[in-house]
């Protein structure tokens, strides 16, 4: 696995395009990188580009919860929203507890999953 970032603030996020783009202001107001994956971009083509810029996908798309698929990230990680309604207060709140509580280790080349309640490391 490439170098990883020394503290969670140098973390760069991955947008995918089905995620709130209201998620894009919550992380860069507090410091973070963040990206949009380009609209209508294949599952493939988008874990390939979460690799090339180094980047933790944010997604609603439950395929990228399958740890059978994407089990061998290398250098990125996939954080999968499973909140329904997709509601901006739910969603923001379990993404704060997440960012409080990970470090670049455990968030690189692992796949997370986000619920109401809090969220589960699936790898």
């Amino acid at each position: 696995m490439s170098t990883l970032p020394k503290n969670l603030k140098d973390i760069a996020f991955l947008l995918d395009e089905n995620v709130d783009i209201r998620i894009t202001s919550f992380l860069k107001n507090k410091g973070y990188s963040v990206l949009r994956v380009p609209a209508g971009i294949k599952n493939g083509e988008v874990i390939a580009l979460a690799k090339k810029e180094k980047s933790i996908l944010l997604t609603n798309d439950k395929d990228f919860a399958n740890p059978l698929l994407y089990f061998n990230l290398q250098s990125s990680g996939i954080v999968v929203f499973s909140i329904h309604p997709p509601d901006i207060h739910k969603l923001t709140s379990v993404l704060e507890q997440l960012l409080a509580k990970s470090t670049p280790e455990n968030m690189y080349g692992k796949i997370l999953l986000i619920e109401e309640k809090g969220f589960t490391m699936l790898t």
